[in-house]
């Protein structure tokens, strides 16, 4: 049993296993939640320069001459935000990067919305948004994967380590959803590159050795599927920033390094850790 179902199991033995209910008449069904995803992403358009999102991912060295088809701009999306009563009410529109969820069929489920007004984050707490009915082991496919595939957190992490190792990279939009990926029969090289928490839970730590022990144990006749764990040296490290430092330093020095030509080799990412 991996760890998601032993928690099942826990919980079922303990009664702590709620029964579903069915949704309440003021939350949105499942077919609606659908229906505003597909919405949300019809109304985006393929990254292009000089866009909000162009302009942020640049600003963050991590320009591309052309960007994964997953990723997409809106130029005026709906913002929200809970009123006292835990009620969404809409309190602006802003340009947005929007990020396609798919399921296993290659369907959309869901999508993640980041605001960035002029190509800035917005300065609140949830300007990363997800937006489906349910993500649960299911990335954001920024480059498909191979015989090998690097997995790791979020969008931006997943760009950086795309363009540091040249491998296909996933971006799970949290290290919680590390448990459930259904990691591909092509991969036989896996590269899973976590957090480091060790100043709070270790969350980081445990969710990419989790998937590293599980891709192991998966492994089926007697095949080897080569697994690498990193993990920043530093506390509360993120890949993204390490990458940013690099590509600034570089700037500073003179020396504006263009797409894929700064730290060619995974192993030089790791030394900036």
């Amino acid at each position: 049993m991996d760890f998601h179902e032993v928690l099942v199991a826990v919980e079922r033995y303990l009664g702590l296993n709620p029964t579903p209910r069915a949704p309440r008449a003021s939350e949105p069904s499942d077919e609606y939640m659908r229906k505003l995803v597909r919405q949300i992403w019809n109304e985006s358009q393929p990254v292009s320069k000089g866009d909000e999102v162009d302009r942020y991912l640049t600003s963050r060295g991590l320009a591309f001459p052309e960007y994964p088809s997953v990723l997409r701009f809106h130029p005026k999306l709906a913002y929200y935000r809970k009123d006292e009563s835990s009620k969404s009410r809409k309190v602006a529109e802003y340009a947005a990067m929007v990020a396609r969820v798919d399921g296993p069929e290659g369907d959309i489920r869901a999508v993640n919305r980041i605001y960035l007004p002029n190509g800035r984050k917005l300065g609140t707490d949830d300007t990363k948004k997800v937006l489906g009915s349910g993500i649960a082991g299911l990335p954001v496919k920024l480059f498909e994967a191979t015989d090998e595939l690097v997995v790791t957190g979020g969008i931006e992490k997943g760009l950086a380590l795309h363009l540091a190792t040249f491998k296909p990279t996933w971006a799970m939009l949290g290290a919680g959803n590390f448990e459930q990926l259904v990691i591909p029969d092509t991969v036989t090289k896996l590269w899973i590159y976590g957090d480091n928490d060790t100043d709070g839970d270790f969350a980081g730590q445990h969710f990419a050795f989790s998937l590293a022990r599980r891709a192991r144990r998966e492994q089926k006749d007697g095949s080897r599927r080569e697994i690498n764990v990193f993990i920043p040296k530093s506390p509360e490290a993120d890949w993204s920033d390490i990458w940013f430092r690099r590509w600034q330093a570089q700037l500073a020095e003179g020396r504006q390094a263009k797409p894929r030509q700064a730290m060619r080799r995974d192993a030089e990412l790791r030394q900036v850790a």
